[in-house]
Parts: structure tokens; sequence; C-alpha cells
């Protein structure tokens, strides 16, 4: 579940790395994640999109990720889906699996920070899940940020997690499941501090 061993030296949270260098977390200041956003596009759905001949859009999903979102619920944590653009089938797997969805996003940031302030929450109690250079704001904005291997390199240094895997492909399943693990353990003191690489 977690990323393999290395000789790489730990990153802080929010911490610049180079581009695939921050797989793992400090754990010192670690607070309960409450609310997880994520861009739809690129990290739970597949960025390729097909056109169908009466004009509709198909887009693929991995059920694994989908799982992971669902257990992450079942934890009490919030899903906040964000997309730039408004198509049929976020509405669709919103709906079905109860995540709250916003989309024709031209401010994630805003429309994030609106939805965190009437959860009442703070920014520690945040993560995001971002694929592209529009996610940059709100991962630096947040406690815990992360991001698929396959996601934008300027994305990719700043993530405080970086996924062996591609988006819509299990990189937010295996991120969903360490949130999991690491909200089990509750937060850390300053006097505990714990590296998992």
């Amino acid at each position: 579940m977690f990323p393999e061993d290395s000789d790489e030296p730990s990153v802080e949270l929010g911490e610049e790395t180079e581009i695939g260098s921050a797989v793992g977390y400090n754990f010192a200041h670690w607070k309960c994640l409450k609310l997880l956003a994520v861009n739809a596009d690129g990290v739970l759905f597949s960025p390729e999109a097909l056109q169908g001949p009466a004009g509709q859009h198909l887009r693929t999903y991995h059920s694994r990720d989908v799982v992971g979102v669902r257990m992450l619920r079942r934890t009490g944590v919030q899903v906040l889906l964000l997309s730039e653009e408004e198509d049929p089938v976020f509405n669709t797997l919103a709906e079905r699996e109860k995540f709250s969805l916003r989309q024709n996003c031209k401010d994630k940031l805003d429309e994030l920070d609106s939805y965190r302030q009437q959860l009442g929450l703070s920014w520690a109690e945040v993560g995001y899940v971002g694929h592209d250079v529009s996610d940059v704001e709100c991962m630096r904005r947040t406690g815990v940020s992360a991001c698929a291997d396959d996601s934008d390199s300027m994305v990719q240094r700043i993530a405080c997690f970086v996924s062996h895997y591609a988006g819509a492909k299990g990189a937010l399943r295996e991120f969903t499941d360490q949130v999991v693990e690491l909200n089990k353990m509750g937060p850390k003191t300053d006097t505990e501090v714990e590296v998992i690489r």
C-alpha cells in the first residue's frame, strides 16, 4: 500500500521536490482529513474523452478508484469533485456515489474555499488530488496534496504524494487507502514523528 523504500530523503508536507520524489509523508503535523477535493478530469476520470456519432462524450474511470472513495466516505470524509468543464458523465457518477460536484469552475480555489467554509473546516483538514496547472493553487493551500504519476510536472513538484499509478488507473485509490489508514492513527504531536516511505 505504501511507496517502496528508497534512499531519497523524506519530505515535509508542501515542500517542493524534484518530480517523482515526493512519495511519503512526514506525520509530525498530520491532521485528520475531513474533506478530499479531487480534479474530476485526469484523476477520477481519464483525461481522454471519446465522442460518439451523436456528439455524446464517453469517459473511463477505474472501479478501484471509486471503491477507494467509497471507503473514504464511510470514515466520514466528505468528497468534492471539481471540473473546469461540464460533462453529464460527471453528474451520473456523482449522483450515484453521493459525491459533491462543482462544474464549470473558473476558479477552483474559490469554489473549494467556499465549500470548506460551509463545512466549517480549516485548510489543514482538507486534502486535494490534482492533475494539471489549474490545481496548483488548491494544492498549495490544502493540508495534504497528491497527484498521479502522469500529472503535469509542476503538479508533481509540489505534491506531498505522487502515486505510482496514472490518473483514472488506480492513483486515487492508492492515495485514499493511505488517508483511511492515517485518519485511523489520528494526528501526531510534535514529539511523535513517524515517516513512511
